[in-house]
């Protein structure tokens, strides 16, 4: 990644500017920068008792651990690879570390990292997704820093130009923290429902569905999952994912929706479609109030399977949720 691709002209003076967000993207190429960009930043955290939370991969952790000794005990770690196999839940998990531990006169610190070596095209867009609407959900949130590590070395130059829209804040491991040139707020950033999801060359199954043909509809996903491979009580998940998307088309989608299921890569696909539109861009990223009538079944897929895409225009509204095998 070229250096004027994440350099920016203004500097920041010691402070965050008055964000009280603060969301920083780390550029680090291999383990031994990743410790030298994340332990200052730890280390800070600790010296002034600020409640710390860690969600990186397996790998890093342990490279954490082993880092901070005995001052590890003081730090939260959650596991990336299970969080945020759905970027969709990282939000959430956020959300609920900063409303405990946060609030006036109480800033937290986090330590996020959704993208690794590995990710499929799908999970990619969806993280970077997922990075841009961290600045939306967190716009009137409690002060708090967020630093979310890049690994040079591995991931492509498309996903580093895409950190640098999604993060107000840049830094690597030779240079200060600096503001970002083309950082992307959240009224700039494109809309969070926008774009097209590439068409599957051969879809296996469809069915147009509305409230007599639920039952129908959850047996035949049931099939297709356990002929995929899906362990059983995944299956069960997937099926109540997919219900419960069905049902808000019947609901709020015009009465009927259309139904697709592929496997992509060791994976079922479910895909549900209606003309209905989604407006709340951050529809299924925040737990659903008891007295809450929508946003429970994407709030649920969210939660239930392993990447969820959306897409919501005037014309109407697709969501793809994914099951792996393994």
């Amino acid at each position: 990644m070229s250096s004027d691709t994440i350099t920016g002209e203004g500097a920041l003076s010691g402070q965050l500017g008055d964000a009280a967000f603060s969301h920083q993207a780390l550029f680090y190429a291999g383990a031994e920068e990743f410790l030298a960009g994340t332990m200052p930043f730890l280390s800070e955290a600790l010296e002034r008792e600020e409640p710390v939370l860690v969600a990186v991969t397996r790998q890093r952790t342990r490279a954490l651990r082993d880092e901070l000794g005995e001052a590890a005990t003081l730090v939260q770690f959650a596991d990336m690879e299970r969080l945020g196999r759905n970027p969709a839940r990282i939000i959430p998990a956020w959300q609920q570390f900063v409303n405990t531990y946060g609030g006036a006169d109480k800033p937290v610190r986090g330590i996020g990292e959704p993208i690794w070596q590995g990710r499929s095209a799908a999970e990619l867009g969806e993280c970077r997704r997922h990075e841009a609407l961290l600045n939306l959900a967190f716009v009137d949130a409690p002060a708090w820093q967020l630093l979310c590590p890049y690994d040079t070395s591995t991931l492509e130059d498309d996903v580093l130009h895409g950190a640098c829209h999604t993060h107000p804040y840049l830094c690597d491991g030779a240079s200060p923290l600096r503001c970002s040139e083309v950082y992307l707020s959240p009224e700039d950033a494109p809309l969070p429902f926008a774009g097209e999801l590439i068409d599957p060359d051969n879809a296996t199954f469809q069915m147009r569905f509305d409230l007599q043909r639920l039952a129908a509809l959850r047996q035949i996903v049931t099939n297709q999952a356990a002929a995929t491979g899906i362990p059983t009580g995944r299956i069960s998940d997937l099926v109540l994912a997919v219900n419960e998307l069905a049902a808000n088309s019947v609901s709020y989608g015009g009465g009927s929706g259309l139904l697709r299921i592929w496997r992509s890569e060791g994976a079922l696909v479910c895909e549900v479609r209606d003309r209905g539109r989604l407006t709340d861009p951050l529809m299924g990223r925040r737990h659903p109030s008891p007295t809450q009538k929508r946003g429970r079944g994407v709030w649920l897929a969210n939660q239930l399977c392993d990447l969820v895409e959306i897409r919501s225009v005037a014309e109407g509204t697709v969501v793809r949720v994914r099951m792996h095998a393994a």
